[in-house]
């Protein structure tokens, strides 16, 4: 709320920004801010049709910056921001970017930033490449500071965003250059519970332990506790059905899998996932575990 962020505007450390895309919102903040002789740091957010937040046609848009003229005294305008991420098709996505440039040109010949280089910033974790390119190709230069901002900033989305970095990959030169690409640095361990068919393994983790919604998780390690160190799944392993606490875990009869055995699982979701936990283990490269961090969901 805004006095938590007042107080976080205290330390003259702290560089912060808060969008807007209203002129209620900015007046609220205006009077709050101005109230405390402090001075907030914004970014102008535009949207789209159909989305999220975020300013959808010229009249809203106007309507903000009067508010903003308003109250410059407290809240000092130093960008445009935009979330691709609920478009999926690239045509749509290049014209919204294109549409974010257009506004930022317009606002710098106008004057209405506070400083320089103003920021615009963009991009979730699937885009970054469209993204990148519409911004770099404006020939703003100097003039601003381009911000890609990736959603999933701990641990990507193995399943959706895995498509989306194959596609990156197939069309962008640039990104077939960079070192290894997306690691991913969130697992979730289970134990085999059952194999009560020649092709079928239960496994003990569930709808309580892991996100579903952007697709089940998918098999990465197989362990035996007494071995040195676990192995790949094989990539025939697939879970079918999730309960629960249960998974069902599609196998091949021949296969060596135990009541007992550990596997470990990609997801989809990332932040469903760290919302169902208390508490997630750290671990170095030999899977020891090296600390505990607590989770505030």
């Amino acid at each position: 709320n805004m006095r938590t962020i007042s107080k976080m505007l205290e330390s003259s450390e702290l560089d912060f920004y808060c969008l807007v895309d209203s002129a209620e919102q900015i007046d609220q903040l205006g009077a709050f801010f101005a109230e405390q002789r402090q001075r907030l740091q914004v970014l102008l957010e535009l949207g789209v049709m159909g989305g999220r937040c975020g300013i959808r046609d010229e009249g809203q848009l106007q309507a903000s910056l009067a508010a903003l003229a308003h109250w410059q005294r407290s809240i000092l305008l130093r960008g445009v921001e935009i979330y691709e991420g609920l478009l999926d098709d690239e045509s749509a996505i290049r014209a919204f970017l294109q549409r974010a440039i257009r506004v930022t040109r317009g606002l710098m010949s106008d004057n209405r930033f506070h400083s320089a280089p103003v920021l615009i910033s963009g991009a979730g974790s699937a885009w970054y490449d469209v993204v990148a390119e519409e911004f770099a190709s404006a020939g703003l230069k100097d003039k601003v500071e381009i911000v890609l901002r990736p959603g999933c900033y701990i641990s990507h989305d193995v399943g959706a965003y895995a498509k989306a970095q194959a596609r990156i990959l197939e069309n962008n030169p640039i990104a077939r250059q960079l070192d290894s690409g997306l690691v991913p640095a969130l697992k979730i361990w289970a134990y085999v519970q059952s194999r009560p068919e020649p092709e079928k393994a239960i496994v003990a983790v569930g709808k309580r332990d892991v996100a579903f919604d952007a697709g089940l998780p998918v098999p990465a390690l197989h362990y035996r506790p007494g071995e040195t160190q676990p192995q790949p799944a094989p990539q025939h392993w697939q879970i079918t059905k999730i309960m629960d606490q249960h998974a069902f875990l599609h196998i091949q009869a021949d296969d060596d899998v135990r009541v007992g055995d550990m596997l470990a699982f990609d997801i989809s979701h990332p932040c469903l996932t760290f919302d169902k936990w208390r508490a997630i283990l750290i671990a170095n490269t030999r899977y020891d575990v090296t600390d505990v961090v607590e989770t505030w969901f």
